[in-house]
């Protein structure tokens, strides 16, 4: 996980790839286990303005965002979270997700 990029504040709002829908930044930098394989997506996401509808959101990575709506809140402690996020993503070996590998192999 070398690349390095600018996240997004939580609580900006995007675009992904393919769609119309926005949708708000809930989380950063998630493991997610997927048919008994952990990956790696840089985002989390529920669907804007509606919010939460019970536990279900959105995966996707940086390079699937088509256009940020609108960028979160950012002082010192985003900074430092972020320097964290990274300082940590250098050290897993967790797979990243391929979002589009895995739209196709929940269309098949």
């Amino acid at each position: 996980m070398n690349e390095k990029f600018d996240f997004l504040p939580l609580g900006s709002i995007v675009v992904v790839s393919g769609g119309i829908k926005k949708f708000v930044i809930v989380a950063r930098a998630l493991q997610v286990n997927i048919n008994g394989c952990k990956q790696f997506f840089d985002y989390a996401a529920c669907p804007y303005p509606e919010g939460m509808n019970g536990d279900r959101l959105m995966y996707f990575q940086h390079t699937d965002i088509s256009r940020v709506v609108f960028e979160g809140y950012v002082d010192d402690d985003e900074i430092m979270m972020c320097d964290n996020i990274f300082n940590a993503m250098e050290k897993t070996e967790i797979e990243r997700a391929d979002v589009r590998k895995l739209k196709r192999s929940m269309v098949n």
